[in-house]
């Protein structure tokens, strides 16, 4: 399955909230998670790991051009301290532009096959996700797109201002989308349902030590093996929401893919088959 998350706003904690989705995700026979870094902007893992960004998205959206096969992630994976794969965005904008670009031309195919991968994860970051911006490719080929946010007036009422497009947008690519907020607001979750029109699929918290140790800080070559050996972190607030919040997602998606394969395709856009966690129209 491919997981989109995206903002309106560039700094709501979206990589911090995709790498946390990613080392919690449920085991699987299928294999790791893959964190995808699909930020036009430019990525930020391979400083924080002191890594170079080749292989990565760059390579993956060269490769795209002549493959379409799912199996094509794994050319262009790295493997973080701990064993959390990802694929790796240039750390410059116009260099994570133009492979964003690549992959939205070329990489098409590739990204329906990522999605339609049972009983494995793909978590793509998207970082800032404007109405025209690079990171479309992506999410409207993900089975879901997590539009992140903080519960604050500001950033709510852009959320507001996009919704009916976010929401058509979405529908027309059978993507479901779904809100996930950063940190404590004035605002109940029936009151943000109800003002977005958009479901509330997780109330992640503000952790200040379970972000640094997600950002490689303050040892980079050990954090992520006490996050993906479930150790120290996984006790501290966001370990546990993310895990939620997984678990929520990988079960929504087997029950769809098995509703799929006994009910007419046409049903599979319904929004109201998927209120759990999240809406397509």
């Amino acid at each position: 399955m491919l997981i989109a998350l995206g903002s309106l706003k560039s700094s709501p904690g979206v990589t911090t909230a995709a790498a946390a989705l990613s080392a919690m995700w449920p085991a699987s026979a299928a294999g790791e998670p893959v964190l995808l870094e699909a930020d036009a902007r430019g990525g930020d893992v391979a400083a924080r790991f002191s890594l170079g960004p080749e292989p990565g998205l760059a390579s993956l959206s060269v490769g795209a051009r002549r493959a379409t096969e799912a199996k094509l992630l794994a050319e262009h994976v790295q493997e973080l301290p701990g064993g959390l794969n990802v694929v790796l965005a240039p750390p410059t904008a116009e260099n994570a532009r133009a492979a964003m670009t690549m992959l939205d031309e070329d990489g098409r195919e590739l990204l329906r096959a990522l999605a339609v991968q049972e009983d494995f994860a793909v978590v793509a970051d998207l970082g800032d996700l404007s109405p025209d911006g690079h990171g479309w490719a992506v999410a409207e080929a993900a089975e879901v797109l997590l539009l992140v946010a903080r519960p604050v007036l500001d950033e709510l009422t852009r959320v507001i201002s996009a919704a009916e497009d976010l929401l058509a947008r979405c529908a027309a690519s059978g993507t479901r989308l779904a809100l996930v907020t950063v940190g404590a607001g004035p605002f109940s979750r029936a009151e943000i349902e109800e003002s977005t029109g958009i479901t509330l699929a997780a109330e992640l918290p503000n952790d200040a030590a379970a972000a640094a140790m997600l950002a490689g800080r303050p040892d980079p070559r050990g954090a992520l093996s006490r996050l993906t050996g479930r150790g120290g972190i996984a006790g501290l607030p966001l370990a546990k929401a993310a895990t939620s919040l997984a678990v929520a997602l990988a079960a929504e998606h087997l029950r769809v893919g098995a509703e799929s394969h006994t009910e007419p395709e046409d049903g599979a856009a319904d929004g109201a088959e998927h209120e759990p966690i999240g809406a397509s129209a």
